[in-house]
């Protein structure tokens, strides 16, 4: 990997010269500026990796890497308001953010950004291939983990209140004199939906209604739509659905409506995350409010104490969720059935 030094031998100049042309300053000729920045470019140096770093060794910049997925990440109603947590955070604190997505399939490479040291550290989010992450703990680098897929608890790590949200949702629907009380979820293989499944199951347990596999839908990350038109040709339906997140309770609607049924009045819905869209579906989605820019917020925080090298052990943040009130849900004691 090319140096400053390299730089400056090959430009026969000193280190600061250097510095002052990648740095944009004025005390350097322009015939020397041109020669460093051609050189630089020749060498396929990252002039702003190193800029600021000359005297601090560090590039004020932080990496954000998550995986990519069918859905472009600026369409991702989750994770594209916990980057605009990092972001704003980032920004607070003088920080450049570099972005990285990862293929779902990880082929033993690391990114340059961590390979060529250009962060000074990374914050890991969501999904992530485990290879990767074992690599990404072998290196030096600062880490902060955003609602992984898997325990890291020798680093720092932050979650979401899933269980008890999950339970705290079912419980409202039993409140309301639900007792058949369908679950559609993506695979369970991500924590996330596994929690929500357990907090699901916990709440049935506690108030003694009787699990039923039929009822239960999971698979896919976009199948809402299908679940819950299963559970709606079913003889003994459903009178409530808790969906694991959102998008799929919404999905979920347009299946009620073609089976010729209505939310609340023929079936109840309640969601999880509290995305945009949950405001102005029609009817407005009961849902868990997640606090996702919170969680990026947090994150940052975190990472730039280890940067600081604050003398601190890692920690678990399980961020609370909130139960909110629309009009997808109605009070089944109420109902003449």
């Amino acid at each position: 990997m090319t140096t400053i030094k390299d730089i400056a031998r090959l430009a026969n100049c000193s280190l600061s010269t250097v510095s002052k042309a990648l740095n944009g300053r004025r005390d350097v000729s322009k015939v020397m500026r041109e020669r460093i920045l051609y050189i630089a470019q020749q060498q396929k140096f990252t002039p702003n990796a190193f800029g600021k770093g000359l005297k601090n060794k560090r590039t004020e910049s932080v990496g954000v890497i998550f995986c990519r997925e069918t859905r472009p990440l600026s369409m991702n109603p989750f994770y594209s308001r916990v980057l605009e947590g990092i972001e704003a955070e980032l920004v607070i604190n003088n920080y450049n953010l570099v972005l990285h997505l990862l293929s779902e399939e990880y082929h033993g490479e690391l990114p340059k950004l961590i390979k060529e040291h250009t962060v000074d550290g990374i914050i890991l989010a969501g999904i992530l291939d485990h290879n990767f992450v074992e690599q990404v703990k072998k290196t030096s680098i600062p880490v902060v983990f955003v609602n992984p897929n898997f325990l890291n608890d020798d680093y720092d790590q932050i979650f979401i209140d899933d269980e008890h949200g999950a339970l705290q949702a079912t419980q409202y629907l039993i409140n309301k004199g639900h007792k058949r009380i369908g679950f559609i979820s993506g695979d369970l293989e991500r924590k996330s939906f596994l929690l929500r499944y357990q907090g699901y199951r916990k709440a049935l347990a506690y108030n003694k209604i009787e699990y039923d596999d039929e009822i239960v839908r999971t698979g896919g990350l976009e199948n809402g739509y299908e679940q819950v038109a299963t559970l709606m040709k079913q003889k003994n339906r459903v009178t409530a659905i808790f969906a694991t997140n959102d998008l799929n309770a919404i999905y979920g609607y347009k299946a009620v409506e073609d089976t010729g049924l209505r939310i609340p009045q023929d079936v109840s819905i309640i969601g999880f995350d509290d995305i945009d869209l949950s405001k102005i579906a029609n009817p407005p989605l009961t849902t868990i409010r997640v606090y996702k820019e919170e969680m990026g917020s947090i994150a940052v925080r975190v990472l730039l104490q280890l940067i600081n090298k604050e003398n601190r052990k890692p920690t678990t943040t399980l961020l609370p969720v909130k139960l909110i009130e629309r009009d997808s849900v109605r009070d089944y004691n109420l109902s003449s059935n």
